[in-house]
């Protein structure tokens, strides 16, 4: 079951001011490859959400399976914490 509202990654997103979530994503688009449009859609669903569901997250976005979701949000979050330093 998961934890609504406690995931870090989901409350660091939501702690974002409007800049800030443009600067990372020009971020994302200068210093990453390819990879990054799973990361760039997880981010942008994260940012939607009202409160942290994982089971409506995985549904609304095909692309994210659940086996990739753990690894998916580390890597957002390691380039959120990157794109903020700067």
């Amino acid at each position: 079951m998961p934890n609504r509202s406690t995931d870090a990654l989901f409350q660091l997103v939501k702690s974002l001011e409007k800049s800030e979530k443009r600067n990372f994503k020009l971020f994302l688009k200068r210093y990453s490859g390819s990879e990054d449009l799973k990361i760039v859609q997880l981010f942008d669903a994260l940012d939607k959400m009202k409160e942290y569901d994982e089971a409506q997250l995985l549904k609304k976005n095909k692309g994210l399976k659940k086996q990739q979701l753990s690894n998916t949000k580390a890597l957002l979050y390691r380039q959120l914490l990157a794109s903020l330093r700067l």
